[in-house]
């Protein structure tokens, strides 16, 4: 239904209307167009047609498109038609144009299948599993996305198109079917990396049988290139009984294997940087998980710290771990309990810190000033340990990131304040790469947390976020391992 103004423009209203802008220019109405609006609903926006005049920024006039939020009412989007820039403007209140009210937001909720099964592809794409098991699930979803009988994935291997996921033919295909590029027409995909369908392959030259797949009672073909890097890596292939694949089918196949190729760069990525690590033993216990590097004081971000809020989710670290420990009759973990209980309560310390926070390095010169001081004052051991305990306070002051359970932490060094944030927060192991304090291996052995230390070359291979497996046993630390490792650590988890 079109829409009308709210009134009429008088003739004393019949004058440029400027309009000011987000950015520093203005868009000026042109009065020719001012005294009527061009008024068009569709879908969530009520739209307004107008003439624009020149501008400082803008040499000629041209036809814009406003658009209008009706949950900001003062708002409207100028959608430019020639160049298609966006410019947020607010019009004038003697513009005149009432907003009908219409619908903004549809939520795609669960149960469509399309969009279900393209979330669950880009979820599956990141899985760490056997790269089979991975595309076999994949091929499982693209079937169902495009309603077709078979959809497979060959991976390229130096010259060879391997079979690595199917959905469709028997579980004996995978791995087992293999192709040269150039070879039938999916090996002609690969060749010219281009999508090639076909309504009936086998009456193809190109055409090559695999004796036993039975893949003659699914003639329609149509093949996409998987590239990565400017280089074809994988082939993905649906089929069906009847019905030629349109254009539009051909497109969807293409966008639908893009979360294949990430799915393969992912591994081919992660084995060029595979590494098996040896470190001291501390705690036993084999994990699987993502790391998550503690930083130092010199790598914290740059201020304002909000240090009310860091101080109190410090605390909440500490009932946790409190609860968790407090009932262990090990007087070193008791101990490292109580020392990083005073030092959340140590007012000076906080003063220092308060006064530090909103400077640039603030946390950086807290941490140095405590590391000098027993050098400089001729101090025991202790002060020395004490000040070290100060510096990982500063860290996990400065450090805001939420580490996510699960997650194995890496640092050059741990001291007792990061293993009690750490059982605090259920990390999944420590790793480090230099030393780990006798009261942290002691916290950590509390908690039955797999630590290993002095594990060289660890920040050398290890990213933030990349899988490990840790091995407490052995003091073994695998990044990115192989998927037969993966499933070992699986079983001896059970």
């Amino acid at each position: 239904m079109p829409y009308t103004p709210s009134r009429s423009v008088s003739a004393s209203e019949r004058r440029p209307s400027r309009c000011a802008s987000s950015t520093s220019s203005s868009a000026w109405l042109a009065p020719s167009r001012n005294e009527k609006f061009d008024l068009h609903h569709s879908g969530a926006y009520t739209c307004a047609s107008v003439q624009l005049r020149a501008s400082p920024c803008q040499r000629s006039g041209r036809c814009g498109i406003y658009t209008r939020d009706r949950h900001r009412e003062s708002t409207w989007r100028n959608r430019n038609l020639r160049s298609g820039n966006l410019q947020e403007i607010f019009v004038c209140h003697h513009g005149g144009v009432s907003v009908p009210p219409s619908s903004v937001v549809h939520v795609h909720h669960r149960g469509d299948r399309g969009v279900d099964g393209i979330l669950r592809l880009i979820e599956l794409a990141s899985h760490d599993g056997p790269l089979e098991a991975t595309l076999c699930a994949m091929c499982d979803e693209l079937a169902a996305i495009a309603e077709v009988d078979i959809a497979s994935v060959y991976v390229r291997e130096s010259e060879r198109l391997v079979m690595r996921g199917n959905h469709g033919f028997p579980p004996s295909a995978i791995g087992a079917t293999a192709l040269a590029v150039g070879e039938g027409i999916t090996g002609l995909v690969a060749e010219c990396m281009r999508p090639v369908s076909a309504a009936h392959a086998a009456a193809e030259a190109a055409y090559k049988p695999v004796p036993g797949l039975g893949e003659e009672r699914f003639p329609v073909f149509v093949g996409i290139p998987l590239i990565g890097g400017g280089a074809v890596i994988g082939v993905l292939v649906l089929q069906r009984r009847a019905t030629p694949f349109t254009t539009d089918e051909v497109t969807l196949a293409t966008a639908l294997g893009a979360p294949v190729t990430l799915a393969i760069e992912r591994r081919r990525a992660a084995a060029v940087r595979s590494a098996r690590l040896h470190g001291l033993a501390h705690v036993g216990g084999a994990v699987l998980g993502r790391a998550a590097a503690i930083t130092t004081t010199t790598a914290l971000a740059a201020p304002p710290i909000d240090l009310d809020r860091a101080m109190t989710r410090l605390r909440d670290d500490l009932g946790r771990a409190v609860r968790r420990l407090g009932s262990i009759e090990i007087p070193a973990v008791g101990a490292a309990l109580d020392r990083f209980a005073l030092a959340l309560c140590d007012q000076r310390l906080r003063e220092r810190l308060a006064a530090a926070a909103d400077h640039p390095a603030g946390l950086r010169s807290v941490a140095r000033a405590y590391a000098r001081a027993p050098y400089r004052l001729g101090a025991t051991s202790d002060a020395a340990d004490h000040a070290a305990e100060v510096e990982q306070l500063c860290v996990l002051i400065g450090d805001t990131r939420t580490l996510r359970p699960g997650a194995i932490w890496i640092a050059d060094r741990i001291g007792a304040f990061v293993a009690i944030v750490a059982v605090a927060r259920g990390a999944a192991a420590l790793v480090a790469g230099d030393a780990v304090s006798p009261a942290a291996i002691a916290v950590a052995r509390a908690a039955q947390l797999p630590t290993v230390s002095d594990v060289p070359g660890l920040f050398g291979w290890a990213r933030p976020d990349d899988l490990l497996a840790v091995d407490g046993d052995t003091g073994t630390v695998l990044i990115h391992p192989a998927p037969a490792d993966i499933e070992r650590l699986r079983q001896a988890a059970r």
